[in-house]
Protein backbone atom coordinates (compact mmCIF):
# COMPACT_ATOMS: atom_id res chain seq x y z
CA UNK A 1 0.00 0.00 0.00
CA UNK A 2 1.43 3.37 -1.06
CA UNK A 3 1.29 6.31 1.32
CA UNK A 4 1.65 10.00 0.51
CA UNK A 5 4.88 11.77 1.30
CA UNK A 6 5.59 14.83 3.41
CA UNK A 7 7.63 17.94 2.47
CA UNK A 8 10.90 16.05 3.07
CA UNK A 9 9.94 13.36 0.56
CA UNK A 10 9.61 10.64 3.20
CA UNK A 11 6.46 8.53 3.45
CA UNK A 12 3.98 9.77 6.01
CA UNK A 13 3.28 7.59 9.02
CA UNK A 14 -0.26 6.23 9.33
CA UNK A 15 -0.92 8.75 12.11
CA UNK A 16 0.34 11.68 10.04
CA UNK A 17 -1.60 10.52 7.03
CA UNK A 18 -4.76 10.30 9.11
CA UNK A 19 -4.16 13.84 10.41
CA UNK A 20 -3.70 15.09 6.85
CA UNK A 21 -6.91 13.40 5.71
CA UNK A 22 -8.85 14.81 8.67
CA UNK A 23 -7.50 18.29 7.96
CA UNK A 24 -8.48 17.92 4.31
CA UNK A 25 -11.98 16.79 5.32
CA UNK A 26 -12.39 19.84 7.55
CA UNK A 27 -11.31 22.16 4.75
CA UNK A 28 -13.77 20.52 2.36
CA UNK A 29 -16.48 20.79 5.00
CA UNK A 30 -15.69 24.47 5.43
CA UNK A 31 -15.91 25.04 1.67
CA UNK A 32 -19.29 23.32 1.54
CA UNK A 33 -20.57 25.45 4.43
CA UNK A 34 -19.19 28.66 2.94
CA UNK A 35 -20.92 27.92 -0.36
CA UNK A 36 -24.24 27.32 1.36
CA UNK A 37 -24.26 30.16 3.90
CA UNK A 38 -21.45 32.52 2.92
CA UNK A 39 -18.25 33.01 4.90
CA UNK A 40 -19.58 35.54 7.40
CA UNK A 41 -22.66 33.49 8.39
CA UNK A 42 -20.85 30.15 8.66
CA UNK A 43 -20.12 28.85 12.16
CA UNK A 44 -17.72 26.20 13.41
CA UNK A 45 -20.74 23.98 14.03
CA UNK A 46 -21.67 24.31 10.36
CA UNK A 47 -18.17 23.28 9.32
CA UNK A 48 -17.94 20.23 11.58
CA UNK A 49 -21.43 19.12 10.55
CA UNK A 50 -20.37 19.18 6.89
CA UNK A 51 -17.11 17.40 7.72
CA UNK A 52 -18.82 14.82 9.99
CA UNK A 53 -16.38 15.75 12.74
CA UNK A 54 -16.49 17.21 16.25
CA UNK A 55 -15.65 20.70 17.48
CA UNK A 56 -12.77 19.18 19.43
CA UNK A 57 -11.36 17.69 16.23
CA UNK A 58 -11.70 21.04 14.45
CA UNK A 59 -9.75 22.86 17.17
CA UNK A 60 -6.97 20.27 17.05
CA UNK A 61 -6.29 21.45 13.49
CA UNK A 62 -7.46 25.08 13.27
CA UNK A 63 -7.87 28.04 15.62
CA UNK A 64 -10.86 29.51 13.80
CA UNK A 65 -12.66 29.56 10.46
CA UNK A 66 -10.28 32.37 9.43
CA UNK A 67 -7.43 29.94 10.04
CA UNK A 68 -9.03 27.55 7.53
CA UNK A 69 -9.16 30.30 4.92
CA UNK A 70 -5.55 31.23 5.65
CA UNK A 71 -4.55 27.69 4.72
CA UNK A 72 -6.53 28.04 1.47
CA UNK A 73 -4.89 31.42 0.77
CA UNK A 74 -1.38 30.11 1.34
CA UNK A 75 -2.01 26.96 -0.70
CA UNK A 76 -3.41 28.89 -3.65
CA UNK A 77 -0.66 31.49 -3.27
CA UNK A 78 1.97 28.80 -3.82
CA UNK A 79 0.10 27.61 -6.92
CA UNK A 80 -0.16 31.13 -8.34
CA UNK A 81 3.57 31.68 -7.77
CA UNK A 82 4.33 28.50 -9.73
CA UNK A 83 2.10 29.65 -12.60
CA UNK A 84 3.57 33.15 -12.77
CA UNK A 85 7.13 31.87 -12.57
CA UNK A 86 6.25 29.53 -15.43
CA UNK A 87 4.95 32.50 -17.43
CA UNK A 88 7.93 34.74 -16.79
CA UNK A 89 10.83 32.27 -16.90
CA UNK A 90 11.51 32.62 -20.64
CA UNK A 91 11.70 35.39 -23.18
CA UNK A 92 9.03 37.64 -24.62
CA UNK A 93 5.66 35.97 -24.92
CA UNK A 94 4.08 34.99 -28.21
CA UNK A 95 0.31 35.42 -28.55
CA UNK A 96 -0.09 31.63 -28.66
CA UNK A 97 1.94 31.09 -25.48
CA UNK A 98 0.13 33.87 -23.59
CA UNK A 99 -3.30 32.62 -24.72
CA UNK A 100 -2.45 29.11 -23.52
CA UNK A 101 -1.25 30.42 -20.16
CA UNK A 102 -4.30 32.61 -19.62
CA UNK A 103 -6.57 29.70 -20.57
CA UNK A 104 -4.79 27.67 -17.89
CA UNK A 105 -5.49 30.44 -15.37
CA UNK A 106 -9.18 30.20 -16.28
CA UNK A 107 -9.00 26.47 -15.53
CA UNK A 108 -7.41 27.17 -12.15
CA UNK A 109 -10.06 29.73 -11.26
CA UNK A 110 -12.80 27.25 -12.19
CA UNK A 111 -11.18 24.44 -10.19
CA UNK A 112 -10.72 26.65 -7.12
CA UNK A 113 -13.88 28.76 -7.47
CA UNK A 114 -15.25 27.93 -4.00
CA UNK A 115 -11.92 28.64 -2.28
CA UNK A 116 -11.47 31.93 -4.14
CA UNK A 117 -14.97 33.08 -3.23
CA UNK A 118 -14.38 32.21 0.45
CA UNK A 119 -11.05 34.07 0.43
CA UNK A 120 -12.65 37.12 -1.19
CA UNK A 121 -15.34 37.24 1.51
CA UNK A 122 -12.85 36.65 4.34
CA UNK A 123 -10.51 39.40 3.11
CA UNK A 124 -13.27 41.94 3.79
CA UNK A 125 -13.64 41.04 7.47
CA UNK A 126 -10.52 39.13 8.59
CA UNK A 127 -7.36 41.30 8.89
CA UNK A 128 -5.03 38.28 8.96
CA UNK A 129 -6.48 36.91 5.71
CA UNK A 130 -6.35 40.36 4.10
CA UNK A 131 -2.68 40.71 5.07
CA UNK A 132 -1.68 37.35 3.53
CA UNK A 133 -3.77 37.99 0.43
CA UNK A 134 -2.15 41.41 -0.09
CA UNK A 135 1.34 39.97 0.38
CA UNK A 136 0.61 37.30 -2.24
CA UNK A 137 -0.63 39.92 -4.72
CA UNK A 138 2.41 42.13 -4.12
CA UNK A 139 4.75 39.20 -4.68
CA UNK A 140 2.99 38.34 -7.94
CA UNK A 141 3.20 41.96 -9.11
CA UNK A 142 6.94 41.98 -8.34
CA UNK A 143 7.52 38.79 -10.37
CA UNK A 144 5.57 40.19 -13.32
CA UNK A 145 7.23 43.61 -13.10
CA UNK A 146 10.73 42.14 -13.20
CA UNK A 147 9.86 40.25 -16.37
CA UNK A 148 8.13 43.23 -18.03
CA UNK A 149 11.20 45.37 -17.38
CA UNK A 150 13.47 42.64 -18.77
CA UNK A 151 11.33 42.02 -21.86
CA UNK A 152 10.32 45.55 -22.85
CA UNK A 153 12.56 48.02 -21.06
CA UNK A 154 11.37 51.05 -19.13
CA UNK A 155 11.90 51.63 -15.44
CA UNK A 156 10.85 49.45 -12.52
CA UNK A 157 7.98 51.64 -11.35
CA UNK A 158 6.44 51.72 -14.82
CA UNK A 159 6.71 47.92 -14.96
CA UNK A 160 5.07 47.62 -11.52
CA UNK A 161 2.16 49.80 -12.60
CA UNK A 162 1.60 47.79 -15.77
CA UNK A 163 1.85 44.48 -13.92
CA UNK A 164 -0.65 45.63 -11.28
CA UNK A 165 -3.11 46.91 -13.91
CA UNK A 166 -3.00 43.63 -15.84
CA UNK A 167 -3.32 41.39 -12.79
CA UNK A 168 -6.07 43.35 -11.05
CA UNK A 169 -8.08 43.71 -14.25
CA UNK A 170 -7.80 40.00 -14.94
CA UNK A 171 -8.74 39.10 -11.37
CA UNK A 172 -11.83 41.33 -11.35
CA UNK A 173 -12.96 40.04 -14.74
CA UNK A 174 -12.58 36.42 -13.58
CA UNK A 175 -14.46 37.29 -10.40
CA UNK A 176 -17.38 38.57 -12.50
CA UNK A 177 -17.22 35.66 -14.93
CA UNK A 178 -16.17 32.58 -12.95
CA UNK A 179 -16.95 33.40 -9.33
CA UNK A 180 -20.21 35.33 -9.79
CA UNK A 181 -21.32 33.41 -12.84
CA UNK A 182 -21.86 36.11 -15.49
CA UNK A 183 -21.62 34.06 -18.71
CA UNK A 184 -18.99 34.75 -21.36
CA UNK A 185 -17.75 32.68 -24.28
CA UNK A 186 -14.46 31.23 -23.03
CA UNK A 187 -12.56 31.36 -26.32
CA UNK A 188 -13.53 34.96 -27.00
CA UNK A 189 -12.92 36.04 -23.41
CA UNK A 190 -9.43 34.54 -23.28
CA UNK A 191 -8.67 35.90 -26.75
CA UNK A 192 -9.69 39.43 -25.80
CA UNK A 193 -7.70 39.21 -22.56
CA UNK A 194 -4.66 37.97 -24.49
CA UNK A 195 -4.83 40.92 -26.90
CA UNK A 196 -5.24 43.32 -23.99
CA UNK A 197 -2.16 41.94 -22.23
CA UNK A 198 -0.08 42.10 -25.40
CA UNK A 199 -1.19 45.68 -25.99
CA UNK A 200 -0.17 46.78 -22.51
CA UNK A 201 3.03 44.72 -22.44
CA UNK A 202 4.11 45.82 -25.90
CA UNK A 203 3.76 49.56 -25.40
CA UNK A 204 7.27 50.98 -25.63
CA UNK A 205 8.95 52.98 -22.89
CA UNK A 206 9.72 55.68 -25.45
CA UNK A 207 6.08 55.89 -26.47
CA UNK A 208 4.99 56.19 -22.85
CA UNK A 209 7.54 58.90 -22.24
CA UNK A 210 6.18 60.92 -25.18
CA UNK A 211 2.61 60.49 -23.93
CA UNK A 212 3.53 62.13 -20.62
CA UNK A 213 4.77 65.31 -22.30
Amino acid sequence: MRHDTGPNGKALSLRDEQKRLTRRRLIEGALAAFEQKGYAATTIDDIVAEANASRATFYLHFKSKADVVLVMTETLGRRWRELYLELTSGGRLSREALYEWLDGIVENYQTNRASLEAIDHAVAIEPAVAEVDLATRQETIAVMAESIERWYGGDREDARVRAALLLVQMDRFFDLWIIRGVPFDRERAVGALTDLWLSVLGSSAKGRARSRR
